[in-house]
């Protein structure tokens, strides 16, 4: 626990390094704020999340019970980043308010995609008793019912038209629970076994290479996974023993361009474009750190 910390009330409008010091620790329960240290209409919904799910009155002013509240949360991964795990959950659902309004209902994200639902739970790629396991604890039989039915199915945009009929939709802080429970130490165990030196990057990075594997998988054969495998190599050359801080940065650097160049994969107005650009900046921020 921090101490001597101050707990400003803080509201819409405000600015500054208690700002970002709150969005942080809204991000611990999941409120997927950019830390910039702007309290805008974003943070105020963040604020909003974080007093419901302290079962505190929702004034979208973050006063003193809530920074008690937030402060006695445990940071949501022994080896990620909060803020980097934010930024993971931003990516694959655009917040909270873009959840609330589209993806707490099953959604699908095209090609090769299963049915969606929560932070990226494609349900075609998991196993009928692990999405059972998973979820029994948040959602009714009748949902989970529903949803087995796409278990190992590629998606449609017909068949998220039935689900949206049927009203199911899934609660973000049910997302939020698989998510940080199972999905992203899963995730993070899949990106260390194909990138080995993964513990001895700097934290941000971390999240960037557990990012790109969450949304594009482990494997790393064919020419479409050639940046990916190129990462592996480079992250091995700035694992020399040998190398001091400034030389292993220089190589690590090059990471960023091949997360770039992975771009040739999508069109340019794309969203994992777009997805591509905010890692590679993300990336050169964590080597800055």
């Amino acid at each position: 626990m921090v101490k001597n910390m101050s707990y400003p009330e803080l509201h819409r409008g405000d600015r500054g390094d208690d700002v970002k010091r709150l969005q942080s620790f809204l991000n611990r329960v999941g409120a997927m704020l950019v830390p910039d240290g702007d309290f805008g209409g974003g943070t105020e919904r963040g604020v909003h999340y974080g007093q419901d799910c302290a079962g505190q009155r929702c004034t979208g002013t973050a006063n003193q019970a809530l920074w008690f509240w937030l402060e006695s949360q445990p940071e949501p991964s022994p080896v990620l980043p909060t803020n980097g795990i934010a930024f993971i959950a931003r990516e694959e659902t655009g917040g909270l308010a873009y959840y609330n309004e589209v993806c707490r209902r099953p959604h699908y994200p095209g090609e090769s995609s299963g049915v969606t639902i929560g932070v990226g739970y494609d349900l075609r790629f998991n196993s009928e008793l692990d999405f059972r396991k998973l979820w029994r604890p948040h959602l009714p039989d009748s949902v989970l019912d529903e949803l087995s039915k796409d278990i190992g199915r590629r998606g449609t945009k017909g068949r998220v038209i039935i689900l949206k009929r049927l009203g199911i939709a899934i609660p973000f802080k049910a997302a939020w629970a698989v998510f940080i429970e199972n999905t992203l130490p899963r995730f993070h165990a899949q990106t260390e076994a194909i990138y080995p030196s993964l513990p001895r990057l700097p934290e941000l990075c971390r999240a960037v290479l557990v990012s790109i594997v969450y949304n594009r998988g482990s494997s790393l054969n064919g020419s479409r996974r050639r940046e990916m495998k190129e990462i592996r190599d480079i992250l091995a050359r700035a694992d020399a023993i040998e190398l001091d801080r400034l030389r292993r940065i220089e190589i690590l650097t090059g990471v960023e361009d091949q997360i770039l160049a992975m771009k040739r994969l999508w069109g340019p107005g794309s969203g994992l474009c777009k997805r591509r650009q905010a890692e590679a900046n993300l990336w050169r921020n964590g080597l800055g750190g």
